[in-house]
């Protein structure tokens, strides 16, 4: 299990609808805005990574369809700034924040977003737990509580807003191969993204979550390698499925005409970000090309 490293460098605060909080130099933990108000402790956690290169305007789109599209499920939100450092004034973030009742997180350092995530889950004392980065942009009412739905059928341990077949094998070009190969299974190789992606806390905190070091690489290998996310699950028994607007849960053989990531236009797609996005702006020819990254040839979706 990953160590925690930043015990001492988060900062966290509990902000209610008028911006007021309080602040700790803590990890994330049981607090409240005043005596008995307790927001941390609930089911689910819903965890959105801001990240401050990004700008404004990212957040001020998820903040819109986060209040405007009910989650259909009690939660809590927590809201991670990252990237800040004490070298970004966090002022406009925090006053589009303003509106909506949340936990703060503060992260120092460079990280990749699993491994802020990671760290961040460690301070939580939810039971469950939803990833989103920094693009989410919500697009239904009652998304939280589809993934929850989802997440409480036997023998599921992750639901997601998305999924794909793309293996970082089969696609690398033949010098690489041979070393990739060690890491990643060839195509098909079904996981699931991991932004919009729900599971329980304990689930995740039990599954082998190397810190991926700012690379890329080792990234994709923990969501989708030979020992990623999806596999782990898998030798526990444990399905990935992925969620649609229709409220069903597809498993991985049904993820291509899911109408979700990357499958027709995307209309089933619950959370939208900058790479639904990439095919939702292609053309034809290049929606082509990126539906055959994840899910392959197939005569039958041309």
């Amino acid at each position: 299990m990953l160590e925690q490293v930043w015990p001492s460098e988060a900062r966290q605060e509990v902000v209610d609808r008028t911006g007021a909080g309080d602040a700790c130099d803590e990890p994330p933990r049981e607090v409240g805005v005043h005596a008995g108000d307790n927001i941390v402790a609930s089911m689910i956690e819903l965890m959105h990574l801001i990240w401050a290169p990004l700008g404004t305007g990212p957040f001020a789109r998820f903040v819109e369809s986060y209040s405007r599209l009910s989650a259909g499920v009690d939660h809590h939100l927590a809201l991670v700034f990252h990237g800040f450092d004490g070298q970004v004034d966090s002022g406009p973030w925090d006053e589009l924040a303003s509106g909506v009742r949340h936990r703060r997180v503060e992260t120092p350092g460079p990280a990749l977003d699993l491994d802020v995530y990671r760290h961040v889950a460690v301070g939580s004392d939810a039971r469950r737990l939803c990833l989103t980065n920094s693009y989410t942009e919500i697009l239904a009412a009652g998304w939280l509580a589809a993934l929850d739905a989802a997440l409480d059928a036997p023998g599921v341990g992750a639901a997601g807003v998305g999924g794909s077949w793309e293996s970082a094998y089969s696609s690398a070009p033949i010098w690489l191969k041979p070393w990739r190969r060690r890491r990643f299974a060839p195509f098909p190789n079904p996981h699931l993204r991991t932004n919009g992606l729900m599971m329980d806390r304990s689930t995740m905190l039990d599954l082998d979550w190397p810190d991926t070091g700012m690379s890329k690489l080792a990234a994709l290998e923990l969501e989708s390698g030979r020992r990623g996310i999806a596999a782990q699950l898998a030798e526990r028994g444990l399905a990935s499925v992925v969620v649609g607007r229709d409220g069903r849960s597809y498993h991985f053989d049904d993820w291509p005409t899911s109408g979700a990531f990357r499958s027709g236009s995307q209309g089933n797609l619950l959370v939208a970000d900058n790479r639904t996005e990439q095919y939702r702006d292609a053309d034809a020819v290049r929606r082509r090309e990126l539906a055959d990254m994840a899910w392959g040839v197939d005569p039958l979706r041309r």
